[in-house]
């Protein structure tokens, strides 16, 4: 299979705080060959006091490399793998921000750490990444988003060289599972490959972060969002059954877990950032370079 038609490098994780409601959000788009080996989105954004305490962000499956461009106060953390939708992660505003999203299996690669130690954690690069404050400062000296992604492929280019890898076992279960839609379950996985569910679960929890069962989880939240994004309510809660869901209490839990809303009232506010005020009419642009 092209690496460019494979469903997980197509897999397009959903943040509606930040695409529903910060009119300033960008994602790189480029028509030359994916770098990376496709591994990587990159996207972009302002964050201004009004929003700075709304935002929230839910579990997606990967791993991101979050930059502060301030001026003054430049700094870059790298955000582990989430179990449960949070607040918190962006806390100075007036800045304008920049996220490397490393698609499931691909981060290891970048930081040469296993992905299952950033698990539910945000540490400052600097503690992991040499050169780090190079990237920071090369990063943050430029004006357009387009010389920063220009800067951190120099830097890419400069200390990683290589195209980011995965193993061919997790590429091949991390298709399965977003194909489907996080309908597989781990002994379903087993039965495929050949290798024990202990097994599975231990590859997983270091190149993914979450075991199969909550990566796939986390796989069926992302494709119902999506869902509730282009469908009725009770059109969504027809999928239930075939999507895995024992029952409609099973699929509200479950839901409320991720976003800390119920399914109904994701539904009726189409945002998951701030459920109390109407998101911003959405306003999301793309940079074809």
């Amino acid at each position: 299979m092209n690496v460019h038609t494979r469903p997980s490098i197509l897999y397009k994780p959903f943040q509606p705080a930040f695409e529903k409601m910060l009119h300033s959000y960008t994602e790189y788009k480029s028509s030359l060959t994916v770098p990376y080996g496709g591994g990587i989105q990159i996207y972009r954004f302002y964050m201004d006091d009004s929003h700075v305490n709304q935002m929230f962000v839910i579990p997606e499956g990967c791993m991101s490399l979050v930059i502060c461009c301030h001026r003054d106060h430049p700094s870059a953390n790298i955000c582990g793998t989430l179990y449960k939708g949070r607040q918190g992660f962006f806390v100075r505003s007036e800045c304008e921000y920049m996220v490397i999203r490393f698609l499931p299996g691909y981060a290891e690669h970048f930081f040469q750490y296993p992905t299952g130690e950033f698990s539910e954690l945000e540490i400052p690069v600097q503690d992991v990444l040499p050169h780090a404050a190079e990237l920071l400062e090369r990063v943050v000296e430029k004006n357009t988003f387009h010389e920063r992604v220009q800067a951190f492929e120099e830097f890419y280019g400069r200390y990683i060289r290589n195209k980011l890898e995965i193993p061919r076992l997790i590429e091949y279960l991390t298709d399965q599972i977003i194909c489907t839609h996080g309908k597989l379950h781990v002994n379903d996985l087993s039965q495929d490959t050949g290798y024990s569910s202990r097994y599975l679960i231990k590859v997983f929890e270091r190149y993914i972060g979450a075991s199969p069962k909550l990566f796939s989880r986390i796989i069926r939240f992302q494709y119902v969002l999506k869902s509730l994004e282009s469908k009725h309510y009770k059109e969504t809660l027809e999928q239930i059954s075939e999507l895995g869901y024992f029952d409609q209490n099973h699929f509200i839990k479950e839901f409320k877990e991720f976003s800390l809303t119920t399914p109904k009232k994701y539904a009726m506010k189409g945002t998951t950032g701030n459920l109390n005020n109407e998101p911003s009419e959405r306003y999301k642009k793309s940079i074809r370079l």
